[in-house]
């Protein structure tokens, strides 16, 4: 399959370039693949001419054979490695010429070869995910890589009438916030967000770098405790919705990065109203059945459903409504009660400390991992269970995943477990949902297409 993006980063490749026969060349096979008689009889010149030029394209891999497309074997066919050439400012770095637009190329490829309005998506957001009318009030936090999500925002935002406040973290401001600044300019730094907070009608958290800074001076953890018990305060007596998204949009020109920059937007290009739905059909499905049992890769997993909640991508009225929406939006999600969760468990893959876990294998009694493998990193399953501290042990949600536009492949592992058809199981802390775990750390298991009965 062709790419979207090619770097040009060698001088060489430059050189090809500067030939205008050979760019006229490249540009062509962009639009379509090509024989070389088909390229002689386009540009007029010898069939042996076009054949030497090929020959060097292929040489700087700006171009491919096609092995797909043949003319019964008589001649072979050309076509581009990708259909946007990029220039390496890295080659002119002396120049002082600036750097590549990577934002705009990348939104470019979105919106002209995969056709999603990216403006389209972010007024779903505003007006059916969040709910927000004329004149009310968003506040956002965000820090670098989430941007490009909050311009959206904040330019449909402004035709709506939605007033806005962003206050922007990145990874150098949150580090200097939790090694350098003094205990009152940190006190000072929270009661401002707070005074902030009251004053608006939704608290959209975008700061995905937070979960990858750790702070660690313990007057600053005990004053943060104290700033977000109330902040929960201020959120429920002022009944704020809150909606945050774990993950982070990498701005990187290349192919990987694309891939999975257009599985999130798709992920929110969805009907929030069918999406709650059909959500929400399934915590009525399960809400009122004494036990639940997983079985599916030669699991077999028995618990007792303490609550349930829907969580759509959008706010509604529904009971089963979680207090606060992650997005991609598209998740079921099960507390189990103590004591009742027995049986073992085979997963497709877990995830913690951003590694992949391959193949872990879990025998849980009374919600308590009692042994544990791996086919490989078995040894994050160790380190994850005891930074988890005293409930490191315990299983805190069952999720499964309604979202039918994530994909497992070329997404964050953060919204993995929004696709539809997947279960996952978590570690960490599940009080915010009723609960009484407090784990000390977050990761989780995912088994794909599990049978779900209730007993």
């Amino acid at each position: 399959m062709i790419k979207n993006i090619k770097i040009v980063s060698k001088h060489s490749q430059v050189m090809e370039l500067a030939n205008d026969l050979k760019y006229n060349m490249l540009r062509e096979l962009i639009r379509s693949a090509a024989t070389c008689q088909q390229l002689a009889t386009a540009f007029g010149v010898s069939k042996q001419k076009i054949h030497y030029n090929l020959n060097k394209l292929l040489e700087e891999e700006l171009i491919e054979l096609v092995d797909e497309v043949t003319d019964n074997g008589k001649e072979v066919y050309y076509r581009a490695t990708a259909k946007n050439y990029i220039l390496d400012f890295a080659l002119g770095e002396h120049l002082n010429e600036g750097i590549i637009n990577g934002r705009g190329v990348i939104q470019s490829i979105l919106e002209s070869e995969y056709k999603l309005s990216l403006s389209m998506i972010a007024t779903r957001i505003l007006r059916d995910s969040l709910k927000l009318k004329a004149r009310q009030k968003l506040l956002i936090v965000t820090g670098k890589y989430n941007f490009p999500l909050v311009e959206k925002i904040l330019l449909e935002a402004g035709r709506l009438n939605i007033r806005t406040t962003v206050l922007y973290q990145d990874t150098e401001l949150l580090k200097a916030k939790y090694e350098e600044y003094s205990l009152s300019a940190f006190n000072a730094d929270y009661q401002h967000f707070n005074r902030l907070l009251k004053t608006h009608n939704v608290y959209l958290n975008l700061n995905g770098e937070a979960r990858n800074i750790q702070l660690k001076d313990k007057d600053k953890i005990k004053l943060r405790l104290s700033h977000f018990a109330q902040s929960g305060q201020i959120i429920q007596q002022n009944k704020i919705r809150v909606a945050m998204m774990p993950g982070l949009l990498k701005d990187t020109l290349s192919e990987k990065s694309i891939a999975s920059e257009l599985q999130f937007w798709k992920a929110l290009d969805i009907d929030y109203k069918e999406l709650s739905r059909k959500t929400l059909q399934m915590c009525e499905q399960y809400r009122d059945q004494e036990y639940l049992e997983v079985r599916g890769n030669s699991s077999k997993l028995r618990f007792v459903l303490q609550h349930i909640f829907a969580e759509t991508g959008s706010f509604t009225d529904h009971p089963c409504q979680s207090p606060v929406i992650n997005y991609p939006g598209g998740e079921v999600l099960m507390v189990p009660a103590p004591q009742t969760m027995n049986g073992e468990i085979f997963g497709d893959v877990a995830y913690a400390f951003g590694e992949k876990i391959k193949k872990p294998r879990l025998v849980i009694e009374n919600n308590e991992i009692k042994t544990f493998s791996a086919a490989d990193n078995e040894k994050l399953l160790a380190q994850a269970i005891l930074k988890g501290g005293l409930d490191g042990r315990k299983v805190a949600l069952v999720t499964l995943g309604t979202n039918p536009n994530v994909s497992l492949a070329n997404i964050d592992h953060s919204y993995k477990q929004k696709s539809r058809g997947l279960l996952s199981l978590y570690w960490g802390d599940n009080r915010s949902l009723g609960g009484d775990v407090a784990g000390n750390f977050e990761w989780f298991l995912q088994i794909e297409q599990p049978q779900i009965s209730s007993k």
